[in-house]
Parts: C-alpha cells; structure tokens; sequence
C-alpha cells in the first residue's frame, strides 16, 4: 500500500476520534476545549492554506488549529507509536510544533500559549510556547539557513527513514536511500 495513503489514513482516523471526543475527556486526556477552525487533514469539512511569516523566513501547514479562551493552539498528530518517555516531545517534532505556534502568531496575529503533539495511542504532550522557546526557535532556524548554505552537508544519524523525507537529500551524498 502506499505510504502516503497509509499516513493520510492513519491521521484521518487520529483526527476523527479527536473530534468525536467529550469535552471532558479532551481536557482529561490534555487536549484543550475550543472551536477547530483550521485543519490539514485528509477528509476533513474544513480548508487549510499554508501560513507563512515573513518575520520568521518560514512557512508550514499545522495539522489543527484550536481557539480557546487562552489563545490559538497548534496540534500536530504523529503516526509514531512510542512517545518519548516522561511527557517529552522529540526534538524534530518540538521544532516543528514551535514554528507553527511562530506562524500563528505571526501570520493570524494572535496570543498562542502552546502546541500540542499527539503521538498515536492518544498520548498527548504540550510543547509551552515562551520567551525562551521563540529564541531557541529562531536559533534553530538560524543554524538550519546556515547549514544549507554549507557546500557538504554532514549526515548526523543512521535512520534510512530520516532520510527518505529530508529536503536536503537530493544535495547529499551520505545518503542512505
């Protein structure tokens, strides 16, 4: 089966038991009571476009976007089954959950307070989106503008699956696809 489909599926699906879950055990389970008035999800009633900020040189298309009484909170689903232990978020996936706080807030102009990421099996975790955050992010940025201005890029892991979906694949030659 194609992967792609399989993703678009497994997120469908993901989305869908959200959606149909009381706001009590939405709270329960960590996710936040609101109106979901963006989403990029296959099947789904409602039309996402891509955010972007010019501020932040960046642009991406968040899974969920939910205003609550706090602010407008991102909510990226992954497929992956084992979250990081003791409540953490990988790293790629704290990036990622960030710089969509960093277009919401740019792009829509409004407060976001935190992300969420939900790793299969409804394990859901907050990614606080602070001061010091916005400044790792935008040293995060800094570092990966850099990084593709380098003439060889360094491959730093051994994940043939890190590498089917990177960007700078076509320009390496670690490859391990």
């Amino acid at each position: 089966m194609n992967p792609v489909l399989v993703l678009t599926t497994t997120l469908a699906v993901l989305a869908l038991v959200l959606f149909a879950l009381s706001r009590r055990v939405r709270t329960r389970i960590g996710i936040p009571a609101g109106e979901i008035f963006y989403q990029d999800l296959g099947g789904q009633p409602f039309q996402a476009e891509v955010l972007r900020s010019s501020l932040w040189g960046i642009s991406g298309k968040p899974d969920c976007l939910i205003r609550t009484p706090e602010g407008v909170v991102p909510l990226e689903f992954k497929r992956s089954k084992k979250a990081p232990a003791r409540g953490e978020v990988y790293p790629n996936h704290r990036i990622q959950n960030l710089a969509y706080c960093a277009l919401v807030e740019d792009q829509m102009r409004v407060r976001v307070p935190y992300g969420i990421v939900i790793y299969a099996g409804q394990q859901v975790r907050r990614v606080d989106y602070t001061d010091a955050s916005r400044t790792w992010l935008a040293e995060v940025i800094d570092e990966v503008r850099k990084t593709r201005m380098l003439p060889i890029v360094m491959r730093n892991h051994h994940i043939s699956g890190r590498c089917s979906g990177c960007g700078l694949r076509p320009h390496c030659d670690q490859s391990l696809i």
